[in-house]
């Protein structure tokens, strides 16, 4: 999208390779100006499109003394941003009543991640839009509450504690990660071979002491499964993904038999109550 920035991610899978690459160089070709040149130490960059049209991403993996080890290539096209949601946002201003209520946090929904919480789907299909307007309204919420920049600040300080095998794994996990705000913890229950599902009590004073011990737990998984978590969340398109799929693993665990359309509607939204609050701050016992 147009003055939106795209994110790019080289894994690099195989381990002698991995061991050998010192740096990424990439090369951004807009619209055919270019390219513009980046070195970076880490397999991540960030680019913001000018205008519509097209871009080509080179990106070369460098050994020592920049001898080229690999090579990656990519072709994308530019869009513009959505015109009926900024026609929306304008408009509200002008008129009485409630407007968008966050034009930053619709504008990033909207443009950036609308593939991914429109192709979200339930193991066990079921009737209605209920699924996928809770996995909507769960990644908005998440979305609000910390800015991107936050969010990116977040990513790279677990990506720092992994580099360096830091004492502070546990203390940043507490944090939900990404654009859904998922809890590393709540996801790794639900993965398997990680952790035990387990639940918190719900009093604060009491759920404290809890979270910090399944925090331990968490760090004290081996590296490989850490890392697995931490790459499964920095990305939007599989953290709005996994979002989903812990969503539908509390309904099933908790309001089995139940769809999400009664989720969100029945018991005067009980039951979506119950699931955002296991989601964000638990799982919590529930007496």
């Amino acid at each position: 999208m147009v003055g939106r920035e795209n994110g790019y991610i080289v894994f690099v899978t195989d381990t002698a390779l991995a061991s050998a690459v010192q740096s990424f160089e990439w090369a951004m070709i807009e619209n055919a100006v270019g390219p513009s040149i980046q070195t970076t130490q880490h397999g991540e960059f960030a680019y913001i499109p000018t205008a519509v049209g097209t871009i080509t991403l080179t990106v070369r993996l460098l050994g020592t003394g920049n001898s080229e080890l690999a090579i990656l290539s990519l072709q994308q096209d530019i869009a513009a941003t959505n015109v009926e949601l900024e026609d929306l946002i304008a408009g509200a201003k002008n008129e009485p009543g409630p407007a968008v209520s966050n034009p930053d946090v619709a504008r990033e929904l909207i443009n950036d991640h609308n593939p991914y919480y429109q192709n979200v789907a339930l193991t066990t299909p079921e009737v209605g839009q209920g699924f996928k307007r809770f996995v909507f309204d769960m990644v908005f919420d998440g979305a609000l509450q910390r800015a991107p920049a936050d969010r990116k600040r977040h990513i790279a300080d677990l990506a720092s504690s992994l580099n360096n095998q830091g004492a502070d794994f546990a203390e940043l996990s507490g944090k939900g990660a990404g654009v859904s705000g998922t809890r590393l913890a709540v996801l790794a229950m639900i993965l398997p071979d990680m952790l035990s599902f387990t639940e918190l009590p719900e009093p604060a004073e009491q759920r404290a002491l809890a979270d910090q011990e399944l925090r331990d737990s968490l760090a004290a998984l081996s590296e490989e499964q850490r890392i697995d978590l931490f790459n499964l969340l920095r990305c939007p398109k599989s953290n709005i993904r996994l979002c989903a799929r812990i969503i539908e693993s509390l309904r099933d665990r908790y309001f089995a038999g139940t769809n999400f359309e009664d989720v969100l509607t029945g018991m005067s939204g009980t039951r979506a109550h119950w699931i955002i609050r296991h989601f964000r701050e638990g799982p919590l016992v529930r007496t």
